[in-house]
């Protein structure tokens, strides 16, 4: 699942976190849609089915001897006509070659999907924009600086006084600790 929690994490913005929740939560959901019997639409995709299988008998191809298979549940994906005309080829665009088979993967560079006709992105969540309208006075930060000695530096400034992940910071509001394990310093920090 790499290739497509990386290409999610590059189109979304989420993080890789954020993108295996979601993931494992629907995972979840499928499974105990389709234990319960029930058909799951999947829009833009097609419709997930189970299909049971009943007792059958059959032979071990290695020695020949009569077995008999176990009744089993088997989900199938019958994929709607919309995705299967996105699939389809360019026929504007030339083809490449068929490249021989190979076992290692290889991972496409990542680019934004181009929107498609009638599917919307998913609406921003709202605490995203919470945060763009939320204005706070800027937070201050003592650090120790390098004569040894403690300086209160605003949030925006900490990058510029050589403060990382690693570097102890301090706030009235969070105590001592590591600038890497304060929420608002996240994506400040490196």
């Amino acid at each position: 699942m790499s290739a497509l929690t990386d290409h999610v994490k590059a189109s979304t913005g989420f993080s890789e976190s954020t993108v295996n929740a979601v993931w494992d939560s629907a995972v979840a959901f499928m499974s105990l849609t389709l234990r319960n019997g029930e058909k799951l639409p999947l829009e833009g995709l097609g419709i997930l089915k189970a299909t049971d299988r009943p007792e059958r008998q059959g032979r071990n191809p290695r020695t020949g001897e009569a077995i008999t298979f176990k009744a089993s549940r088997r989900p199938k994906l019958t994929f709607s006509k919309s995705f299967l005309t996105l699939v389809q080829p360019d026929p504007s665009q030339p083809q490449p070659a068929p490249a021989a088979e190979s076992t290692a993967q290889s991972v496409a560079p990542v680019a934004p999907v181009p929107p498609v006709a009638g599917i919307q992105p998913p609406p921003i969540p709202a605490d995203l924009l919470a945060q763009k309208t939320l204005t706070h006075p800027e937070q201050t930060w003592q650090i120790k600086a390098p004569d040894s000695s403690f300086v209160e530096v605003p949030t925006s400034e900490l990058p510029g006084w050589g403060v990382n992940a690693s570097t102890p910071v301090y706030s009235p509001s969070t105590g001592w600790k590591l600038a890497g394990k304060v929420p608002e310093l996240v994506g400040i920090v490196k």
